[in-house]
C-alpha cells in the first residue's frame, strides 16, 4: 500500500499505456518493469509529493499545488470510471476529442498542452484495439485525422454516461456558481501565465 497521501501505482502494465519505467532494486525484487502512461501519473504523483514538502506559504505556490491536487484526483475519478470498461483517462481523452472532430494527432497534442509522441503512443494503442482509424484527407495524402471506428464510438458514448452519472453526484454538492466562479478565476489566471509565457 502506499502511504496515505500518495497514488498506488497500478502493477498491472495494461492500465497505462507509453514509457517503460524500471524501477531500482527494491526489495529483493531487480529490474521490476512497469509500464506507466506518463501523461496520467505526472500530475497525480507531483501533487502528493508536494504535500510533504514544507514552506509553500505564497498564493502562487498554493495555487499551483492546488491545481495539482484537482488535475490528480480528476485524473484519478477518470481512471475509476473508465477502467470497468478496460479504457483509461489518456484514452478517454484521445477518444473524445477523435468523437468531437477528427484530429491530426499533432493537433490534438498541442491543443491539450502534451508532447507529440505521448498522444501517438495512445493513438496507436487504440488503433490495435480497433477504436480508432486513422483516415488520409482527400486533398492531402501525407495528412491523416485520427477518427472514431463504431467500436470506438460505442466505448466513449459509455464512458459518457458513466461520466453523467458521476457529475450528476458532484454536482450535488457543488453550486453551479462555485463552478462560475471557478472557472472565472482560472481563465484570468491562466491568460496571464499565457502573456509571460510569450514576452
Amino acid at each position: 500500500m502506499a502511504p496515505q497521501g500518495l497514488v498506488q501505482l497500478p502493477e498491472d502494465p495494461k492500465e497505462y499505456f507509453g514509457i517503460q519505467l524500471q524501477r531500482p532494486p527494491r526489495g529483493g525484487i531487480e529490474n521490476e518493469h512497469v509500464s506507466y502512461h506518463i501523461d496520467s501519473v505526472l500530475s497525480i504523483w507531483y501533487a502528493s509529493v508536494m504535500d510533504y514538502e514544507q514552506g509553500i506559504n505564497d498564493p502562487a505556490s498554493r495555487f499551483a499545488l492546488a491545481v495539482f491536487r484537482v488535475n490528480g484526483v480528476l485524473m484519478n475519478a477518470g481512471e475509476k470510471l473508465t477502467k470497468p470498461l478496460a479504457q483509461s483517462s489518456a484514452r478517454w481523452q484521445i477518444l473524445g476529442r477523435a468523437g468531437y472532430t477528427p484530429q491530426t494527432v499533432s493537433q490534438m497534442a498541442r491543443e491539450m498542452g502534451l508532447a507529440r509522441q505521448s498522444v501517438q503512443r495512445v493513438a496507436d494503442a487504440l488503433q490495435r484495439d480497433g477504436l480508432v482509424v486513422l483516415e488520409a484527407i482527400p486533398t492531402d495524402k501525407r495528412t491523416a485525422l485520427l477518427t472514431l471506428t463504431p467500436a470506438g464510438q460505442e466505448v466513449l458514448a459509455k464512458i459518457y454516461k458513466r461520466n453523467a452519472e458521476w457529475t450528476r453526484r458532484i454536482s450535488g454538492r457543488i453550486s453551479a456558481h462555485e463552478f462560475e466562479k471557478a472557472i472565472e478565476s482560472l481563465e484570468h489566471i491562466r491568460i496571464i501565465i499565457e502573456e509571460d509565457l510569450h514576452e
